[in-house]
């Protein structure tokens, strides 16, 4: 291996860290209750070298949330070819079960953190979460309609909090659950 890939991989390797101890110290702590100096005394660290990675702790949150977010732009593009066709409605809650299985974490630091919501990157995800209920109420809806759609988003979301829960294994059951609250079956 040679020097710049060692140094590459050395680069990605601390920037991964600080990143999956940020998700750790934000979830415990809150984002405005953790500090740089958090950030880095526990990966023994200094600030310069979080600051060579990350411009600022907002820089830090970006990151930590960059999947959730590219991953939420693909979904609504995909759904945005969709009819409101029960077929549609079942892939839409299928595809929006695995987008959060994959990083139920982050929407979690995002759902209940009140500096995160109002930072930028938050305030993109819950538009994004926003353009998804969208696409489930559908053009003009009833009260009903809506109360539905947040039925189904919750059993997703609710589910996949539950510490324990296997996302592979009750993926089934679960989507079949806010398919049925969805459509009222």
């Amino acid at each position: 291996m040679s020097a710049v890939e060692t140094e590459t991989k050395a680069i990605t390797n601390t920037k991964s860290q600080i990143l999956e101890n940020a998700r750790e110290l934000f979830a415990e702590h809150g984002y405005d209750g953790t500090s740089i100096r958090q950030l880095t005394s526990s990966l023994n660290i200094t600030p310069a070298a979080l600051y060579y990675h990350f411009a600022s702790k907002n820089d830090v949150l970006e990151g930590l949330a960059a999947r959730l977010h590219d991953s939420s732009d693909e979904l609504l593009q995909r759904i945005s070819t969709f009819d409101q066709s029960i077929e549609s409605m079942r892939e839409a809650l299928n595809q929006y079960y695995d987008l959060l299985a994959d990083d139920i974490q982050v929407f979690r630091l995002v759902w209940n953190d009140a500096a995160i919501q109002h930072s930028p990157i938050g305030q993109r995800l819950r538009s994004q979460a926003r353009d998804f209920y969208a696409y489930l109420v559908g053009p003009d809806p009833s009260v009903e309609d809506r109360m539905r759609a947040a039925g189904a988003v919750g059993i997703i979301r609710l589910s996949l909090e539950q510490r324990g829960v296997d996302p592979d294994k009750h993926k089934k059951v679960i989507v079949e659950r806010a398919f049925q609250v969805m459509t009222d079956l």
